[in-house]
């Protein structure tokens, strides 16, 4: 009997089964690539060119971020900061709220150094937080600790964030005196679990946010915002050059006031480092130590322990040793031990001894850590405290915060040979004349540095206004 070979290889339904096989991976396949896309577009949505090629844009976007990221011309943007809207801002509280007893403030504040946090043991200690701060505690521990072994249940986080700088929790009643209303009397908080129930929230702590594209801040690490609440920004002991974000209109308009510095931004202008009419008048009567006409051994010393500046500090510092033989006591370009008779903790604080050291110099080093409008910290008034002429680099308005002729401005120079050379051989009499007048009158110590105003608590208070 013969057998019979069918002429079609493949049975009809082998067939389907193969187009409908190909069909289903092309679909896969297309599905990915769409993928692949817009996780691309999301990456770099600040390109349009990158994120869709195609697409139309109307108008033109003339936001202060795009037209001026602080983060690729820091030194323009520190000596010309964007400007913010001219209308008055104030602190608005219900009148309930005045008859409820005294107003509470809430103190927002996160850890910086989380890395030097042992979450898991923090994580063993947990407070309920009210569910209007669930988002943030979430997004804190994705961002910022960045561990999925730390878990916390939901409804509730460390108490590791309700402590206050000296590890206390409870609140802490105070009083100040309102132009309008008199004494107002309210309770500083740190209880994340009555959040909800506090006036104000005080920003004072806003060096966690940073990220390196616009908006330059991660906004959900800010609170809430809740009908009820009026907001507040404290800024003066750090510099925008630090903290770019911190001068964008984009993050000082959430607030309902700010305080601090650099003056050009805030509602309350408070000096980085304010000086007291009795401060000036004791700077005024230290003498200098070396006399003038004797030459120096050393010209020069500092003590600076932050070598990551974002100005030419580095460069000054390194060029005073190598050239002018200055004296490092600082972690920078270190080659001076401290005398013994300053060391250990009963010796006194590091500004003190920082004004000993600086004493036994006819200069000091004053250089802060960035060159921007308003930030002027403690370092040149230490040299003045020593009795010492400063060298100073930094704020570009410097001459409005320290007293005329009594310093040397570093950008006067056309290069730092000129700088140490202008130290070597300059006459040190006038740098001192200041001093007769501030004597004489306290006032003239400077044009912006004095300040006799309220605390920064009391500044919020002074701006309630009750509706």
């Amino acid at each position: 009997m013969g057998m019979t070979i069918s002429r079609n290889r493949f049975p009809r339904g082998f067939i389907i089964r193969s187009i409908t096989l190909v069909i289903l991976l092309l679909v896969i396949f297309q599905s990915y690539l769409s993928y692949i896309q817009s996780q691309s577009s999301l990456r770099f949505w600040s390109s349009p060119a990158t994120s869709n090629p195609n697409a139309k844009y109307l108008g033109t976007n003339n936001d202060e971020l795009t037209l001026f990221p602080p983060t690729r011309d820091l030194e323009r943007f520190c000596s010309s900061y964007p400007k913010r809207p001219t209308k008055k801002h104030h602190i608005l509280i219900s009148n309930k709220a005045k008859e409820d007893g005294p107003l509470k403030i809430f103190y927002w504040k996160q850890r910086a150094l989380t890395q030097r946090v042992d979450w898991h043991k923090e994580s063993e200690t947990m407070c309920p937080i009210p569910m209007e701060l669930q988002a943030f505690f979430d997004h804190y521990r994705k961002t910022k600790i960045n561990d999925p072994s730390v878990f916390w249940k939901t409804g509730y986080a460390p108490c590791f964030f309700w402590k206050t700088w000296d590890n206390q929790m409870e609140d802490r009643p105070g009083s100040c005196t309102s132009r309008e209303y008199g004494t107002l009397d309210y309770i500083f908080s740190t209880n994340y679990t009555d959040f909800v129930n506090a006036d104000i929230i005080l920003v004072g702590y806003v060096f966690t946010m940073d990220i390196d594209e616009a908006p330059y801040f991660d906004q959900m690490l800010l609170p809430p915002r809740l009908a009820h609440q009026s907001w507040a920004l404290v800024f003066f002991d750090e510099s925008i050059g630090f903290y770019p974000y911190v001068a964008m209109p984009a993050f000082l308009n959430q607030f309902d006031i700010t305080i601090g510095s650099p003056p050009q931004l805030m509602d309350v202008p408070n000096p980085s480092y304010p000086i007291t009419e009795k401060k000036a008048l004791e700077l005024a009567n230290i003498e200098p130590t070396h006399p003038f006409d004797k030459t120096p051994e050393h010209y020069i010393a500092f003590m600076v322990s932050n070598c990551y500046a974002r100005n030419d500090r580095m460069t000054l510092i390194n060029k005073l040793v190598k050239t002018a033989g200055a004296h490092s006591y600082g972690e920078c370009s270190h080659n001076k031990e401290m005398p013994e008779e300053l060391k250990g903790r009963e010796t006194g604080n590091w500004q003190y001894k920082k004004q000993k050291v600086l004493a036994s110099y006819p200069f000091g080093l004053a250089a802060e850590n960035s060159n921007c409008l308003g930030y002027i910290t403690e370092k040149i008034y230490d040299v003045y405290a020593a009795g010492s002429i400063p060298i100073y680099m930094g704020a570009p308005d410097i001459a409005d915060f320290v007293p005329e002729g009594s310093f040397i401005d570093a950008r006067s120079f056309k290069n730092y040979d000129e700088l140490i050379h202008y130290m070597k051989t300059v006459d040190r009499e006038p740098f001192y004349r200041w001093k007769d007048i501030v004597k004489k009158d306290p006032t003239k110590f400077c044009k912006k540095c004095l300040y006799a105003g309220p605390t920064p608590w009391c500044s919020i208070m002074d701006n309630v206004h009750f509706v």
